[in-house]
């Protein structure tokens, strides 16, 4: 990721975590129709495995927009040497996150409650640690997004004040 798209990439994390937790609904409802099929214990673990599938693959999700942003930041790290873009990225990474973290939130709201939103149909109570895992992840997301971005704009002001000294030199 030292290309020209570091910053893309990192924009992209950011709204693919938007969107993964937005959709997740629905990945809910396609699981509850699996968990109620009528033939489910035909196969052995299946079960098993379906209740505790939504959290791995909502955790999953998370960690791979995290991996995208930090492979983004290594790649910009990379082509800005002086800092400067990674000071105003980081800014920028903070307002989009923050603007875009209420639709977070009302995702999760909505995983939490399941069956009771309009558009899914399922028991969050049903499925292994689904529910916690839900009521704690908009915490831990809301303190990453905003250290990333902080930390974004710190390491971008510490390679421009490296750069002073150098020239000072």
């Amino acid at each position: 990721m030292k290309g020209k798209g570091s910053f893309l990439v990192m924009v992209f994390s950011v709204v693919g975590l938007v969107l993964w937790t937005s959709m997740f609904a629905n990945v809910m409802t396609a699981m509850d129709a699996l968990r109620t099929h009528t033939n489910i214990a035909t196969f052995t673990a299946l079960l098993t495995i379906i209740l505790i599938a939504p959290v791995v693959l909502l955790v999953g999700g998370v960690f791979a927009a995290s991996f995208g942003y930090y492979k983004g930041y290594q790649g910009a790290q990379a082509q800005d040497a002086s800092g400067i873009l990674r000071m105003v990225f980081g800014i920028v990474q903070i307002i989009l996150f923050i603007s875009l973290f209420g639709t977070i939130m009302t995702s999760f709201y909505q995983l939490s409650i399941g069956g009771a939103t309009a558009n899914a149909s399922f028991s969050p109570a049903e499925y292994t640690a689904f529910g916690t895992v839900v009521t704690i992840a908009p915490v831990v997301l809301f303190l990453a997004g905003i250290f990333g971005g902080v930390a974004t704009g710190v390491s971008g002001y510490r390679a421009r004040r490296r750069g002073r000294r150098a020239l000072l030199s």
